[in-house]
C-alpha cells in the first residue's frame, strides 16, 4: 500500500471499518501517509479518546462517529453510520474539546450546570460554567441558539429514565467502552442522553436494534484510561500560530477586545509591527486567570511620564532603563491584592516592559524590565493561558496538559522565560494560575 492508497483508505469510512486497526496505526506511527485529511483526523482522534481496546467493527464505528462529530466532520460521520448500521450508539451532536486541541471553549472545568428547557414546543440546552460564557443550543440538533426571554423558557423537570442507561457499569449493563467521566447523564427520552463533563457536552442515542443482542458485562473505561495514541490534525487548523483577530474575538468576545484604528495611533509609536498588531489584532480589554488579571489602560499609549509620573522619575534615574518618553502605556497587571504592574511598549523597538515595585530582581534592572519581545508575544502568552487552562485542569489521560502548555509558551518567546530573569518570574506567576492553582484559584 502506497501513500495514495493509505490516504484513500482513511477517507473511506467503510474501508477503515474493514481494515486492521493495528496495521493502520503502525503505518501512521512510522510516518507514512504524508499529511492526510479528515479520515486521518477521525481515526487518530477515536483511538486517542477511547484507546486501543480490541472492539468489534460495530463498536469501533460508534467511536469513529463520535470523533467525526466532535471534529465537525459531519459528512464522514454520516459515512460511518451508513457503512455500519449496527453501531450500538451514535453521537447526535457534541460541543466538545477534542484530545490535543487546546481551545478556550468549551471549557467546563470547575462548577458548571447543563439545563434543559422547553420553549414553544422546542427543547433548548443552557450550558454555564465558571470559565465559559452562557451558551444555548437546540436540543435536537446542537445548533447554537440565542438566549430566549426568561419568561418563555420553562425548565424541563427531571424524569427517571424508563430504559437502562447506555453506559451502565453494573454487570447487567451492556459491554461497551466509554470515557470514565461519562457519568450521571440527563435522560432525554427515546433512547437519548445528554452527557456533560469538563471537556464539553454531548448528546448520544442508543441503537435499540443493535443492543437487543449486545452482550452484557457493564461499561468499561479502562481503555480510555490507558489511551496512549496522539491525535493528528491537519496543519494550520488548530490555532497554534501567532494570535489573530478572529481568535482573540473568540477568546474574549468582540466587545472585550481593544483595537486602536491606525489613524488614532500616536505618531510617537514608530514600531511598524506594533502599530499593525494594535490596530488589526488588538489587546484583551480585560483578561483574568487565577488571582492575576490584566486590563487595558483607560487611555492607551500615553507616555510613561504622563501615565505614571512618579515612575518616570525612577526610570530616568536608572542608567540601564529606557528613556521614560520612549515607553507607552498599554495597561496594568494585577498580580494579587495590591500588587500591580503597569505594562508598556517601547515606541521604537516594540519590546514590552513591566514595572514591578514588589519585585527585587537579582541582577536588575529594577523596577522596570523587559517582559516580552513584542506585543504579539505578550498577547500570545495571555491567549495561551486562556486557551489551554481547561487542558491543564482536566487533561485527557493521554494528554500532558501542563507540559504541552509550557512547551507552547517556550516556543512563543523563549527569551522571556529564561531561568532567573525578572521576566521569567513574572510569567511563572501568571502561568501558575493554571499550572499550580486549581480552577477555583487556590
Amino acid at each position: 500500500m502506497n501513500d495514495h492508497d493509505l490516504h484513500a483508505l482513511l477517507e473511506d469510512p467503510a474501508a477503515v471499518l474493514r481494515a486492521d486497526r493495528a496495521a493502520l496505526r503502525k503505518r501512521l506511527a512510522d510516518g507514512e501517509g504524508g499529511e492526510g485529511g479528515p479520515g486521518r483526523e477521525v481515526f487518530t482522534q477515536a483511538e486517542a479518546v477511547f484507546g486501543r481496546a480490541e472492539v468489534g467493527r460495530a463498536e469501533f464505528a460508534s467511536w469513529l462517529h463520535f470523533a467525526a462529530t466532535v471534529l465537525g466532520h459531519h459528512a464522514y460521520a454520516e459515512g460511518v453510520a451508513a457503512a455500519e448500521p449496527g453501531l450500538p450508539w451514535r453521537t447526535v451532536w457534541a460541543w466538545w474539546r477534542p484530545v490535543g486541541a487546546y481551545e478556550a471553549t468549551p471549557n467546563l472545568s470547575g462548577d458548571r450546570s447543563v439545563e434543559v428547557f422547553d420553549r414553544q414546543g422546542r427543547g433548548l440546552v443552557k450550558v454555564w460554567a465558571m470559565w465559559c460564557e452562557d451558551a444555548w443550543f437546540d436540543l435536537a440538533t446542537g445548533q447554537r441558539h440565542a438566549a430566549p426571554p426568561e419568561e418563555e423558557a420553562e425548565p424541563r423537570p427531571y424524569a427517571d429514565p424508563e430504559e437502562d442507561w447506555l453506559f451502565n457499569e453494573d454487570p447487567e449493563g451492556w459491554a461497551l467502552h466509554c470515557p470514565g467521566t461519562w457519568e450521571e447523564p440527563t435522560p432525554l427520552g427515546a433512547g437519548r442522553y445528554l452527557i456533560h463533563e469538563p471537556r464539553g457536552v454531548v448528546v448520544v442515542e442508543r441503537n435499540e436494534a443493535a443492543l437487543a443482542s449486545w452482550p452484557t458485562g457493564g461499561a468499561d473505561s479502562s481503555s480510555w484510561e490507558s489511551a496512549v495514541d496522539e491525535p493528528w490534525f491537519a496543519p494550520g487548523t488548530r490555532g497554534d500560530g501567532p494570535p489573530t483577530a478572529a481568535r482573540l474575538d473568540a477568546l474574549q468576545g468582540p466587545d472585550w477586545v481593544t483595537r486602536i484604528p491606525r489613524e488614532e495611533l500616536p505618531e510617537a509609536l514608530e514600531h511598524p509591527a506594533t502599530r499593525a498588531f494594535l490596530s488589526e489584532v488588538g489587546l484583551p480589554r480585560h483578561w483574568a486567570a487565577g488571582v492575576t488579571s490584566f486590563a487595558v489602560a483607560e487611555k492607551p499609549l500615553l507616555p510613561l511620564s504622563a501615565a505614571i509620573p512618579e515612575a518616570a522619575d525612577e526610570t530616568d534615574a536608572d542608567a540601564d532603563a529606557p528613556n521614560a518618553d520612549d515607553l507607552l502605556h498599554l495597561g496594568e497587571f494585577e498580580f494579587g491584592y495590591g500588587d500591580d504592574g503597569p505594562v508598556f511598549v517601547h515606541r521604537v523597538t516594540g519590546v514590552v516592559y513591566v514595572r514591578r515595585e514588589d519585585d527585587a530582581p537579582e541582577p536588575g534592572p529594577y523596577p522596570l524590565f523587559p517582559l516580552s519581545r513584542d506585543v504579539e508575544a505578550f498577547v500570545g502568552f495571555l491567549e495561551g493561558v486562556r486557551r489551554r487552562m481547561g487542558a491543564c485542569w482536566d487533561s485527557y489521560p493521554n494528554e500532558s496538559g501542563t507540559g504541552a502548555f509550557l512547551g507552547a509558551m517556550e516556543r512563543r518567546d523563549s527569551a522571556a522565560l529564561t531561568d532567573g530573569t525578572p521576566a521569567a518570574r513574572v510569567w511563572e506567576h501568571v502561568f501558575a494560575s493554571i499550572t499550580e492553582l486549581s480552577v477555583w484559584g487556590y
